[in-house]
């Protein structure tokens, strides 16, 4: 990794930080992170009066709060004397915003951006305007000499030729073992993308409630999930999952679909095409006949910010 230490500079563009979701502790990871790799981290985006009315996890962003955080965003890029070497990272290319729409107007040479969903997926939070969104994002994707996902699935779903698999990186807390108090829990945002009643209904009938809890704090939130035997997953669409991970880091036994990127997270014996098939996984769970799995991509997971680094220094070399 010596060899990738102090760069230079990165300008990161971080994503409004909701409470209780990746975009929070991103805000701080990615800059922590970066340091190890480039002489200096530019932060574009300090939102500590913005977020003070976003106490409560929500569906999603605060409109907004979101629109102001953005609109602070461009103020302080378009002030930003920009050096030719400089490296910009872009959070979240998939968020409905309108920042990137700036370099159009002030190009920067060497700019990489996340990709973490789409408005291809038919459950999309902006479905109603996903048409329309989807030709932002494809244009706004020219923008950048790369754009990272998370899974080959959501690779393969976007199609632009300038993608690169990179996994997500690790969160920033240590899990837990607490006593199981529950059989299945859900941590599922209440949303026809995230939940498939008709599943979720069947599966309550034969094992009981699926619990689920309104946490106020990460540490409340790994607690739950810790005190879960199986984390059931109906999702209907999903570019990652990072209940997955998450679950596996607190001891306890994720399930899911056998599509969208979960066979790339997950073995086999831990997925369902049918609801009979997602019976039997969770009794074998249930019944201690199976063990927390091991996360599939846990080197790229693991090495999530080398690589990316690495992609950014070899992209900036090859066109110098």
């Amino acid at each position: 990794m010596g060899e990738l230490y102090h760069m230079g500079r990165i300008i990161f563009v971080k994503q409004y930080p909701s409470k209780l979701r990746y975009q929070e502790f991103f805000s701080y990871l990615f800059p922590a992170e970066f340091e190890k790799y480039f002489g200096e981290v530019v932060e574009i985006g300090i939102p500590d009066k913005l977020i003070a009315s976003d106490m409560a996890r929500s569906l999603f962003s605060p409109v907004k709060e979101s629109i102001l955080f953005e609109q602070q965003q461009v103020r302080e890029f378009l002030n930003l004397q920009l050096k030719d070497d400089d490296i910009l990272f872009l959070a979240d290319l998939s968020f409905p915003g309108f920042f990137s729409n700036v370099f159009y107007h002030k190009p920067i040479k060497n700019a990489f951006a996340f990709c973490h969903g789409t408005s291809l997926n038919a459950f999309d939070y902006f479905y109603k305007s996903r048409y329309s969104k989807w030709k932002i994002e494809t244009g706004h994707s020219k923008l950048f000499k790369k754009v990272f996902v998370a899974t080959q699935y959501h690779k393969e779903k976007l199609g632009w030729k300038n993608i690169e698999v990179v996994g997500l990186p690790d969160t920033p807390f240590d899990g837990f073992k607490f006593e199981k108090e529950y059989d299945i829990i859900s941590v599922a945002r209440p949303s026809r993308q995230k939940v498939n009643k008709k599943i979720e209904s069947e599966i309550e009938s034969e094992f009981g409630k699926i619990e689920r809890a309104n946490c106020d704090s990460w540490a409340r939130y790994y607690k739950f999930l810790s005190q879960g035997k199986v984390l059931l997953s109906t999702a209907k669409e999903e570019t990652f999952g990072y209940q997955v991970l998450e679950a596996i880091k607190n001891n306890t036994i994720p399930i899911a679909p056998d599509r969208f990127s979960y066979p790339e997270l997950l073995p086999r014996k831990y997925l369902y095409n049918n609801i009979e098939q997602l019976k039997k996984i969770i009794k074998s769970s249930l019944d201690g006949e199976l063990e927390v799995p091991t996360l599939l991509n846990q080197s790229l997971i693991s090495s999530f910010f080398e690589n990316i680094c690495s992609v950014m220094k070899n992209e900036c070399n090859r066109s110098s």
